[in-house]
């Protein structure tokens, strides 16, 4: 028997209990190997979700223009703001984002300024009101700024429970006399004082949310033109030239550009609207010898003409009372949609008279 069969057979035992103890240090230094040199597979990056910062604007209730959160709905102040020739020219149309014009008595036109965007320190003249003045206003449940009234339309300020600023010497109006003018010319009004006392002293809220009329960004213009209103007389007779640069309309007053007074700024609008309406006379108020205001429907649907882009968009307007909004629809019926801007409300009398001269190529 050879030594190397000896070995075995005298060591069978132990190769039995060692054979195996280093068949497993064997694969535990290949698993070790292979580790160290075969590196581990890397698990993929989870995406970093980024969350969208928080929105700072909103569109405008009254304009559909982009402003702070927050001031969107800020509560509106409504100023009866006259426009007898004694009293031109005005001071903070152009600040207003919705003015309203109709004729009050006499041919003369007066307006409703819708203040929310920006609340101007002076604004005026202001004067008296009337009740179709407050059915407009009513869209917007603002504060309302004017000094006195028609008795109809002092009336129904305490009837509609209507949030009512009228004339006062809490700092908030001044009187400007001016040599050579009355002065029932010659008070104006602090509208962000009036703002300010409202939501803190009167307790009104700040803000106030209703249906908005439909915006839209505005487009380029293929056309352009001249609307000429003619309320009564010629004093009182309004143009709006479209200008293709701004997409906007200048107003134009019986034959000078309308300015504001401090400014010197020209009216403009992005919108012109006219809407025309049914209008009566009624008997003088019994016992005061006072005029009796005009009937005049705010309330229903008539003709109107939407004017933006330099386009001329002919339908009806809609309201069904006093506090829903006036809509205006065209002739298939559908919404028509203002540009993002400030709109001026032209209120046209039956006997009134609206023309456009549309021009093929506008000039810049």
């Amino acid at each position: 028997m050879s030594r190397i069969s000896l070995f075995f057979q005298n060591n069978r035992k132990k190769l039995l209990i060692v054979g195996p103890v280093i068949g497993i240090l064997l694969f535990g230094a290949i698993v070790a190997g292979y580790r160290y040199f075969v590196p581990a597979p890397t698990e993929e990056p989870k995406p970093v979700v980024q969350e969208k910062p928080a929105p700072t604007t909103a569109p405008s209730l009254f304009t559909g223009l982009e402003v702070k959160i927050g001031e969107e709905n800020r509560r509106s102040v409504a100023a009866m703001i006259e426009n007898s020739q004694a009293a031109r020219p005005q001071v903070g149309l152009t600040s207003a984002d919705i003015v309203y014009e109709a004729v009050s008595e006499g041919g003369i036109t007066r307006f409703v300024a819708i203040y929310s965007s920006s609340y101007p320190e002076k604004a005026g003249p202001i004067r008296s009101a009337r009740s179709y003045f407050i059915d407009w206003l009513s869209e917007y449940d603002s504060m309302y700024v004017h000094a006195g009234g028609s008795p109809t339309a002092l009336s129904r300020i305490g009837q509609y429970a209507i949030k009512d600023y009228p004339h006062s010497n809490d700092g908030t109006y001044v009187r400007e006399p001016q040599r050579g003018v009355a002065s029932e010319h010659t008070l104006f009004a602090n509208i962000l004082k009036i703002y300010q006392n409202g939501t803190g002293k009167k307790g009104w809220s700040a803000t106030h949310d209703f249906a908005s009329w439909k915006f839209k960004k505005p487009t380029t213009p293929t056309g352009g033109g001249s609307i000429t209103v003619d309320f009564s007389t010629a004093p009182f007779k309004v143009v709006w030239d479209f200008d293709i640069a701004t997409n906007k309309w200048s107003r134009t007053m019986a034959g000078l550009p309308h300015k504001d007074r401090l400014s010197g700024e020209q009216i403009t609008a992005t919108n012109v609207v006219v809407i025309t309406v049914q209008r009566s006379a009624n008997a003088p108020y019994s016992g005061t010898g006072k005029e009796s205001e005009w009937t005049m429907q705010t309330i229903g649907s008539g003709v109107a003409s939407v004017f933006r882009d330099g386009t001329r968009i002919d339908g009806t307007w809609k309201k069904p009372s006093r506090t829903e909004r006036t809509r205006f629809y065209d002739a298939a019926g559908a919404e028509i949609e203002l540009n993002q801007g400030k709109t001026w409300v032209e209120v046209l009398p039956q006997t009134g008279a609206l023309t456009f001269v549309p021009t093929t190529t506008p000039t810049q």
